[in-house]
């Protein structure tokens, strides 16, 4: 609940709007976390600590980063994670988000804190606790959107919603001629592995072309 509430905003929103300000495409006014601000990022993964240590870099008045798990789980990269604690960046575990509170905008967050039974099972504990902020980022697990998927026919998907490509030609899918390739196909990762796998896709493209090509001058 509440999260449509101004104030709260996706990681991706936050750090596309850096990159855009800084060449000069954007009003720094646009960017969505100001100094001074007391800023909560959601999640704990790359993505969660570039946008925290972005936010740090725009000079918040704090940041900190609830995760609903322990710091052993985080799933960044434990260079990011410790070069996000350098830069100041706080971290709270074992809260699971509840709800965005405020009328106007965005005020904070509550949460209920989780513990961890003999099995090592995080269980609920019905205690809450609401931690104060006017920015609160989302960075959590993220999943291909269904636009393009559900307004068209015979291109198969997982059960977490990416898409399936076949090897030959490489990164076509399962309607022929459409082609996919990046985070949509193997889940979000990093921008290098998405670029190789784009190089990839486009000799695959190359490839159907010139078969047709062939097919047609036959």
């Amino acid at each position: 609940p509440g999260k449509d509430l101004p104030g709260v905003l996706p990681a991706t929103y936050l750090l596309s709007t850096v990159i855009l300000s800084t060449d000069e495409h954007l009003s720094n006014e646009e960017v969505p976390v100001h100094a001074g601000d007391n800023v909560i990022v959601i999640g704990a993964g790359n993505v969660a600590m570039d946008a925290a240590r972005t936010a740090i870099r725009l000079k918040a008045a704090s940041v900190t980063v609830v995760y609903r798990r322990g710091e052993a789980d985080i799933t960044a990269l434990r260079s990011e994670y410790e070069d996000a604690v350098a830069e100041g960046v706080q971290f709270r575990f074992y809260l699971s988000p509840v709800a965005y509170e405020g009328t106007a905008a965005v005020t904070g967050l509550k949460t209920e804190i989780l513990e961890l039974d003999e099995d090592d099972k995080l269980i609920e504990t019905g205690r809450f606790e609401t931690l104060p902020a006017n920015c609160i980022i989302t960075a959590v697990g993220q999943r291909p959107a269904a636009r393009i998927v559900s307004t068209t026919h015979g291109i198969d998907v997982d059960k977490s919603g990416f898409v399936i490509p076949r090897s030959r030609p490489y990164g076509m899918t399962t309607r022929p001629g459409v082609f996919a390739g990046g985070d949509v196909v193997h889940g979000p990762a990093t921008v290098v592995l998405a670029m190789k796998e784009a190089k990839k896709v486009a000799e695959g493209i190359a490839q159907y072309i010139d078969a047709k090509n062939l097919l047609s001058d036959c």
